[in-house]
Formats: C-alpha cells, sequence, structure tokens
C-alpha cells in the first residue's frame, strides 16, 4: 500500500480541482448533508480535514461550532491555512497535523467527530474508529462520509469502469495517474454498508447507520458514543 500522506502531498495543488471535476459538484452536496447533522455541536472535529472542506462548511453553517481539523499532510493543511484565512474563518477553525490512529487530545473532550473520504486511508480502521470514541463526550455524535460500490446492476459497472479507469486516466494528465489508481482500489477495497457498520460496534459505538446518497455511491455512517 502506498504510503498515504506521500500521496495526498503530492495532489494536494489539485485536489480541490479534481474532486469538484470527478465528482462534477456533487462532493459539495455530500458535504452539506454531513454538516447539516451536526445542529447541537458546539466542538467539532474534522479527521483527514485534508483542504478544511467540511470545517469550512460547518463554519458556515454553525458560525458558533469551533472545528478543530487535522491531517498528516503538510501540503494539504498550507492550503486549507490559506482558505481559512481568506474566508476570515480563524477564530472558528483550528488545524493541527495529526492522524486519526493517535489523536492528540483528551478523553471526551469533543462533541462531535466528522470524516469525509478519510477513513478508507487509515492504516487500521478500528484502531482509528477507538481513537474517535476516546475524544468523544458521552452521546457525542461520530459522521463518516465514505465512498461506497454501487449496489445497481445497470450503474455499477459504467461506476466501476469510471472510477477505475477514467478518473486516474484524467489524474495522469497532471502526472497522478498513479495516486488516483490507488484512491480508486482504496475506495472498491473499502468494508461496505453493513461491514463497515461492524467495525464501528466492534470499536463501542451504538447507534449505528448508514444512509446512501446519490444512487449508492456515497455512504454516510452515523455513529454515537
Amino acid at each position: 500500500m502506498p504510503e498515504t500522506k506521500k500521496i495526498f502531498d503530492e495532489v494536494a495543488s489539485h485536489y480541490d480541482w479534481l474532486n469538484t471535476l470527478f465528482s462534477l459538484g456533487i462532493h459539495k452536496l455530500w458535504r452539506k448533508k454531513l454538516a447539516e447533522e451536526l445542529r447541537d455541536a458546539k466542538y467539532n472535529l474534522d479527521i483527514a480535514t485534508g483542504t478544511a472542506e467540511v470545517a469550512i462548511e460547518i463554519a458556515k453553517k454553525y458560525p458558533a461550532t469551533k472545528t478543530v481539523g487535522i491531517d498528516p499532510s503538510m501540503n494539504m493543511l498550507r492550503i486549507a491555512k490559506k482558505k481559512i484565512k481568506d474566508l476570515d474563518l480563524r477564530g472558528k477553525i483550528a488545524l493541527v497535523s495529526a492522524a486519526a490512529e493517535s489523536l492528540p487530545f483528551a478523553e471526551k473532550q469533543f462533541n462531535s467527530v466528522t470524516i469525509a473520504f478519510g477513513i478508507r486511508n487509515t492504516v487500521d480502521y478500528e484502531l482509528s474508529l477507538r481513537e474517535m470514541r476516546r475524544v468523544l463526550r458521552e452521546n457525542g455524535k461520530l459522521l463518516i462520509l465514505e465512498f461506497a460500490i454501487p449496489k445497481n446492476p445497470v450503474f455499477k459497472p459504467i461506476y466501476m469502469f469510471y472510477f477505475r479507469v477514467l478518473m486516474p486516466l484524467v489524474g495522469s494528465i497532471y502526472g497522478r495517474g498513479k495516486e488516483y489508481r490507488y484512491l480508486a482500489e482504496s475506495a472498491a477495497a473499502f468494508p461496505q454498508r453493513k461491514n463497515f457498520i461492524r467495525h464501528l460496534e466492534n470499536a463501542g459505538f451504538r447507534d449505528c447507520q448508514y444512509s446512501e446518497l446519490t444512487m449508492g455511491v456515497v455512504a454516510l455512517y452515523r455513529a454515537t458514543r
């Protein structure tokens, strides 16, 4: 498995633009859907924050909510820092270089934890989930956005061709074909739906459930400490 930190450092400069291209802009709606779930959260941890798209969406929607965004990629965090400064959100979002497997925070520190398209890139799903549970307060909410494989027998092969062939091909135009091939493969290998629910339950979460977005290409997982 390639070192994901290195991959995201290398794709950082094109990451936001290619996300918009590959998802036809729908990724913004997915993140809005995630943010809508955080109405009562006052202190949120956004893991694998990348260029801070989720943290920014939360700050815009809920000005009273403070978010700490963490990511192991310094290049991603540099871009995130500039975006936060340009949007004058520095008082609402703080950035920390850290990984999901070893969160540098005290127990029961956050009301909620979010992670969008990052859990599949952790070294150990359950270790990361246990860390998320550790830093959540009692009854705190975990929200995870992750790619899923569509179930529709007609749409599925079309989507998989796009995901496994066209995405890396477009990425290769920017000299990043290998990186986007890995990202596509990691999404295809990720535990799907009920299988991932079992990982959440094994990590100690309760009330675990999921819903599908955009014909099942993305799943939104919800769990409670």
